[in-house]
């Protein structure tokens, strides 16, 4: 796994298949570190086939579980998954060392009144650490789920472009941007593809919805609570994905789904 993460530019693809090993033997926080890094830059979704993209957004999906059982989780004795994937010390009742090579150093460091500076890292107390764990975790959430989103919407196009499905060309305007809709044959207009389509978009559903994303640029809300995660989906969220696949005038970053956040 180690020489995987080091060597990332020519391992990363292999990152996704160690983070199933390791999860099939519950092993949570080598499951994390390897999903970790491999979204540490924008995973690659334009010009792969549907199933292709499927994997990665499951594959994202585990990652935003699995961030979201380490908040739950407050246990810091040594063993446990903070301390194995955070690399703190613990020195005894209520005190703690982070040393300086540690991602949550530098939130120590900035908050006020938070622990004591000395030559090896940051003592802290346990509410303290758990504050910046919990701080890096939802910075961490948050961020990663703003880049997937925007990849993937990049990537996908679901409004097939009427100017291509009626005269079987798109010439846009030299004055406007570059057509954002995609380009299918009417031939490819089948049942199957819009199923692939559909079920791309019902998991980008889960993956905000699982990770509370609320982006400000969203302009339609409707609220689904009874949305399952494992048997099926409300009439509603079909509904609305129905409209994202098909119509010429809605795209992914139009919808959203308000949902629970289960913490």
């Amino acid at each position: 796994m180690f020489e995987a993460i080091a060597t990332q530019r020519t391992n990363r693809a292999s990152l996704p298949a160690l983070a199933e090993t390791f999860f099939e033997t519950k092993n949570d926080p080598a499951t994390l570190l390897c999903l970790d890094h491999f979204f540490s830059s924008p995973p690659r979704m334009r010009n792969l086939p549907p199933d292709k993209v499927e994997a990665t957004l499951y594959h994202y999906l585990d990652y935003i579980h699995l961030l979201k059982n380490l908040r739950r989780d407050n246990s810091l004795a040594p063993g446990s998954a903070r301390q194995r994937l955070f690399g703190f010390q613990v020195l005894g009742y209520n005190r703690y060392l982070v040393p300086e090579q540690s991602s949550l150093h530098k939130i120590l460091a900035n908050q006020s009144g938070s622990g004591e500076r000395s030559t090896d890292g940051q003592r802290c107390s346990h509410d303290e650490l758990c504050q910046s764990i919990n701080h890096f975790i939802s910075n961490r959430t948050f961020r990663r789920t703003k880049i997937q989103d925007e990849t993937f919407r990049d990537a996908y196009k679901f409004s097939p472009c009427p100017q291509s499905l009626v005269q079987k060309e798109c010439s846009p305007s030299k004055k406007t941007e570059p057509c954002t809709f995609q380009h299918v044959r009417p031939r490819e207009l089948t049942a199957d593809w819009y199923h692939a389509r559909l079920r791309l978009i019902l998991l980008q559903f889960r993956i905000l919805d699982s990770a509370c994303y609320d982006d400000l640029d969203v302009k339609k809300y409707v609220p689904v609570y009874s949305a399952e995660k494992t048997r099926g989906y409300s009439l509603e969220l079909k509904l609305l994905a129905w409209g994202i696949v098909l119509s010429a005038s809605s795209t992914l970053s139009d919808a959203r789904i308000i949902g629970k956040c289960r913490h």
